[in-house]
């Protein structure tokens, strides 16, 4: 899995990466990165999601930590273009102000 520093995010987004949300229902929030779609870690643990093999992906949660988790588990399912955005939202929120 690739860590993807929040700085480089805008031009990663251009390669068009599927966007992966993978909080929790009760932390989830549509507006924290438009166009993500939500597949809770909990789904992506039990293989209850059809996420292409063949793009990138981007997984996000709050603070990086439940992101890294779902990636290992889809690198270990065979998926290899896999990125972390590291610190989460919450240090791309901090960082770069956003999207």
């Amino acid at each position: 899995m690739r860590v993807l520093k929040p700085e480089l995010l805008k031009n990663f987004l251009q390669d068009n990466p599927l966007v992966v949300d993978v909080r929790p229902l009760e932390q989830y929030n549509p507006s924290d990165f438009e166009g993500a779609v939500h597949i809770p870690l909990h789904d992506i643990q039990h293989g209850n999601h059809n996420l292409p093999k063949d793009r990138s992906l981007l997984l996000i949660c709050e603070r990086g930590v439940m992101s890294e988790l779902a990636g290992l588990y889809l690198e270990a399912a065979g998926y290899e273009q896999v990125y972390n955005l590291e610190g989460g939202l919450q240090k791309l929120r901090k960082s770069v102000g956003g999207l």
